[in-house]
């Protein structure tokens, strides 16, 4: 009875392990997986000691675990501390900016209505069909006679410029999906168009705007292209560039060191989408594909 009993459950559970479901769950593990493994890896290699790094043969595993890499980088390592000055003080500001910016000009293209509107709308979004990098020889220029290059602001201007059409579309996706009656019956209780947008609105739109805020803080955190060009001062170079100025100064046989720098520089991206994980795949469903 057990023989014949999986003799003819057989199919089926070959047809189970083969299903659809189970081949993408086992594609999409293996993907996560080969992305996982760099920083998981690096993550490794930052708290091994120099020894055990270099040890033959090697081993995956650390024998001895040790916090040394990050207390050098922390402490000693000089020149960290203003790498990652730079990063916030650029990084904040751009994001602030492109969330005033998009929630203001979502709202003019999702719930208003003007001459030249989809027009308008669809020239912003063709900066997006230009890869960024053909925008960096004319932004160097602008800058060098302006005299912008070698401070925050010369970096802030073009991260805005870069990341605003992607505020505007989700902005406008987001707020396109909102109901009309909700921007009437505020107008009726007595708020002007300013306090209905703040206070109606805006609430109403968090999870656009945590999506907004996250696609925005990643390409500003990490940017290296912009940050390298303008920024010709090591004074004022971000943190990505920086990493690359602390390999050359710590020679490339520390590796510990320069794994240490690369894990901390991951973790405010860590902190921030964890904080609007809940937020962030509602607020781009919201946004991109309603818009």
């Amino acid at each position: 009875m057990g023989m014949s009993s999986l003799a003819l459950n057989g199919p089926t559970i070959v047809k189970a392990i083969f299903s659809r479901q189970n081949l993408i769950f086992f594609i999409v593990l293996l993907f996560a997986i080969i992305f996982l493994f760099p920083p998981v890896w690096m993550l490794i290699t930052s708290i091994r000691t120099t020894q055990d790094l270099y040890k033959y043969p090697p081993s995956i595993i650390p024998k001895t675990l040790t916090a040394e890499n990050y207390i050098y980088v922390l402490t000693k390592m000089r020149g960290f501390s203003r790498y990652v000055v730079n990063s916030l003080i650029v990084t904040i500001s751009t994001v602030i900016i492109v969330l005033i910016a998009s929630a203001m000009g979502g709202y003019a293209f999702g719930m208003r209505r003007f001459l030249g509107q989809n027009f308008l709308f669809m020239l912003v979004l063709g900066v997006l069909t230009v890869p960024y990098i053909m925008y960096l020889i004319p932004v160097f220029l602008m800058e060098y006679y302006i005299g912008l290059r070698n401070t925050w602001l010369g970096l802030i201007l073009p991260y805005v410029a870069l990341n605003l059409p992607w505020g505007l579309l989700i902005m406008r996706g987001a707020f396109s999906t909102i109901p009309t009656d909700i921007r009437d019956a505020a107008i009726i209780d007595g708020c002007h168009e300013f306090q209905m947008w703040y206070r109606v609105l805006i609430p109403i739109n968090k999870p656009a705007l945590a999506a907004t805020t996250i696609i925005t803080f990643v390409f500003a955190w990490q940017e290296y292209m912009f940050a390298s060009t303008l920024m010709s001062r090591n004074e004022w170079q971000t943190l990505p560039v920086g990493i690359v100025w602390l390999r050359d100064e710590l020679q490339t046989l520390v590796m510990g060191r320069i794994g240490a720098t690369i894990i901390i520089s991951i973790i405010p991206v860590l902190i921030l989408f964890f904080a609007f994980r809940r937020f962030f795949i509602e607020g781009l469903s919201e946004g991109m594909l309603k818009g």
